[in-house]
Order: C-alpha cells, then sequence, then structure tokens
C-alpha cells in the first residue's frame, strides 16, 4: 500500500512539471512551430556575433518568468545578486527562480523515493521532506554566495597588478579608455573576471555612457569595495584635473599593502585551524601507536 502511495505521489508530481512546462510553451504544436519559424528573421550581418542559443528560453527560464517577483525592487535585488556572481543577462535571472522552483519540487520526491526503497513508513518522511524543501529553496543563494565570493576573491588578488599595468599605460602616453582597454586585453589570460568586467566597461563607455557612470556601475555591478575605491580614485582625478597616474599609484601601493597583510593574516590563522584535525586525527593516532602496545603489555600482565 505504502508502494502504491509513493508512486502516485510521484506520477501525479512528475505530471504536474509536465503540465507547467506544456503550460510555459516548452511543448508546442506542429503549427506553433511552424508560425514562429516563419516570424522568425534573419539576422543582420552586424549582429551575426550574437550566438543564436541566447534568444531561445530554456524550460527552467520559462518556469521561472511565472514564478519571478514583479515588484520592481525586488527584481533589482535578485539581478544584483545575480551580477555579483557574474551573471547578468534576464534569461539568468528567470533561470535561478526556475531552478528554486524545480528544487523545491525535486528535493522531498527524492526523500519520498529514498523511504520507499528502504521500506520505511512514509509518514516517517514528513519532517525530512520539509527540511528538504527548505535545502531547495536556498542551494540556489548558496551557489551565488560562493560565485561571488570567488569572484570578489580573484578580483582583489588581481586588481594591484592590474593597476600597476594602468599606471604603465598611462605615463607611455595612453588615454584612460585605451589604458583600461589594454589591461583588459592583457589580462585576459591571467585573471578573467578582472579582464571581462574591464572590457564591459569599456564597452560601456564607448556605446555613449558617461565614464564617471560607467565606472560607477563598475563598482555597483561587482560588488568588490576596492574596485568603488577605484571608480571614485578615477572619477575625481578626472574631476580636477590632478594626475591620474600618481593617484593610481597611490592606491596601487595602498591595495598591495593590504593584500600583504591579509596574506599575514590567513597565515597567523594557520596555527588556530591547525588544532582541530591536529586534535581529531593526528592525535588519536600517535596515542594509538605509542601508548597501545605498553597497554597490551599491562593487561597480559594484569591477566
Amino acid at each position: 500500500m505504502e508502494l502504491l502511495i509513493g508512486i502516485f505521489s510521484f506520477a501525479t508530481i512528475f505530471l504536474v512539471v509536465l503540465g507547467v512546462a506544456a503550460l510555459m510553451g516548452f511543448f508546442k504544436s506542429a503549427v506553433d512551430v511552424r508560425i514562429d519559424s516563419i516570424n522568425k528573421t534573419k539576422p543582420s550581418a552586424k549582429n551575426s556575433f550574437v550566438l543564436p542559443t541566447e534568444d531561445r528560453q530554456t524550460m527552467m527560464a520559462s518556469l521561472g518568468e511565472q514564478v519571478a517577483p514583479k515588484d520592481p525592487e525586488k527584481r533589482s535585488a535578485s539581478k544584483q545578486r545575480l551580477a555579483m556572481a557574474g551573471y547578468y543577462s534576464d534569461q539568468a535571472f528567470s533561470t535561478y527562480w526556475g531552478i528554486k522552483i524545480v528544487m523545491v519540487l525535486f528535493m522531498p520526491v527524492l526523500v519520498y523515493s529514498y523511504y520507499i526503497l528502504i521500506q520505511s513508513p512514509l509518514t516517517q518522511a514528513m519532517i525530512p521532506s520539509c527540511v528538504a524543501i527548505g535545502c531547495g529553496l536556498f542551494l540556489p543563494d548558496l551557489f551565488l554566495f560562493y560565485m561571488k565570493r570567488r569572484r570578489h576573491e580573484q578580483i582583489f588578488c588581481g586588481l594591484p597588478d592590474a593597476l600597476d599595468l594602468l599606471v604603465v599605460c598611462i605615463e607611455a602616453g595612453l588615454g584612460l579608455d585605451a589604458a583600461l582597454k589594454k589591461v583588459s586585453e592583457e589580462f585576459h589570460m591571467s585573471n578573467r573576471i578582472l579582464s571581462t568586467e574591464l572590457n564591459l566597461t569599456c564597452a560601456t563607455i564607448r556605446m555613449g555612457r558617461p565614464r564617471s557612470e560607467a565606472l560607477h556601475d563598475l563598482g555597483e555591478r561587482t560588488g568588490v569595495t576596492d574596485l568603488k575605491a577605484l571608480s571614485a580614485v578615477l572619477t575625481q582625478a578626472d574631476r580636477f584635473g590632478t594626475s591620474l597616474a600618481k593617484a593610481l599609484r597611490v592606491h596601487s601601493d595602498d591595495l598591495r599593502t593590504r593584500r600583504r597583510q591579509r596574506a599575514e593574516e590567513l597565515a597567523a590563522k594557520t596555527s588556530v585551524k591547525l588544532i582541530f584535525p591536529l586534535v581529531l586525527f593526528i592525535f588519536p593516532a600517535i596515542f594509538v601507536v605509542l601508548v597501545g602496545p605498553a597497554a597490551i603489555k599491562i593487561i597480559e600482565k594484569l591477566m
């Protein structure tokens, strides 16, 4: 009986997801496919560099569009978190919410399937399924937090070297826009994340956006405090007519000092972090090796 209940529950959830996918337009009839092929315009040569798959919405994106928040402030906050993690497109926003819904539906089904396999009462799976729903709801946020932290770490480590190269380019006679473009090209292999952000800023400036606003967007888009400070330094130097090379050199020295202090701080924390593996894993093994033979001899004598 419990096996039948589990099978019917799984089939019901599967049919519900299939029906939602059909309503979202993932499965189309032959007539709809023919109409879409007729209405699809051929891309011009100017936009031929755009991949054709970028305009297609996946099932996750279609589902996410229906459940995504409609409030502009909440949408802006979600897009800001995605941008800090490196996802800028609108389809990424819809896919993020679609993955959340799929995880919320999939995790309890996985729990119920496990209880069916071990032939345990399904009533015992209610609390684990609720925990699984919470995990499915927050796992995408944890992944975004990990990606954001990883990007911030790479940007922080590569920014002093990028500023040194920027100073060299400016002192060689290049303008700020050309120097930023050159730095983004040179850092494409060593620090691709920083190179992408600088290249995006240069593209924004070339499209006609004021330089101060583009630099401000660079700091807000990445969420890195050092890039926000860099944009403020560049904006003030451009506004007051001071030397860009001197301002960047001072800022670069400050960042390099902070990076060295951070490395020293991490090195000082190493001894504290080693306490737990020493106490839990290394000391018991040493204790068994040193005291074990003596303990065996003592037990033999006493017995």
